[in-house]
């Protein structure tokens, strides 16, 4: 049994009777495991989003569309944007339930392209998670 923690996000196990003796170690260990699970998802949304659309052989609809190629359709590149990145995570990240992808409109005349993306994490007792994904005009994508 592993007792130092592991890698699937679960909290690592405290023995029974540590708990009781210090149960701050029990909310340390789970607070532990949240944000390696966190983190892991976020590593996760950043390979997907910067990959592009069509260039994993054995997942052609992996990743996100070539924003270069879209440019021409903008406004509506927006919304096709959005439904990809959407499709994406529902389908390859299956530990967020309930993804909601927003436009962030930009106050700035700089060349970003900025979403909110809302969801639950399914191994953490369906805790809510707020990430924020930005696409400039050089096509990186960041994902925070």
């Amino acid at each position: 049994m592993n007792r130092g923690g592991s890698k699937s996000g679960r909290a690592p196990v405290v023995p029974l009777l540590a708990r009781v003796r210090a149960p701050q170690l029990a909310r340390e260990a789970a607070a532990s495991a949240e944000k390696t699970l966190r983190d892991s998802v976020l590593q996760h949304l950043q390979a997907m989003c910067s990959t592009r659309l069509g260039s994993v052989p054995i997942r052609p609809d992996y990743g996100l569309p070539d924003v270069s190629e879209m440019v021409h359709s903008f406004p509506d590149a927006i919304d096709a944007l959005a439904r990809a990145l959407t499709h994406t995570i529902e389908k390859y990240e299956p530990r967020l339930l309930d993804v909601v992808v927003r436009h962030v409109p930009s106050d700035t005349v700089d060349l970003v392209v900025r979403f909110e993306v809302t969801a639950r994490i399914a191994d953490l007792q369906h805790s809510p998670v707020r990430f924020e994904t930005r696409i400039d005009s050089s096509r990186r994508v960041q994902v925070e």
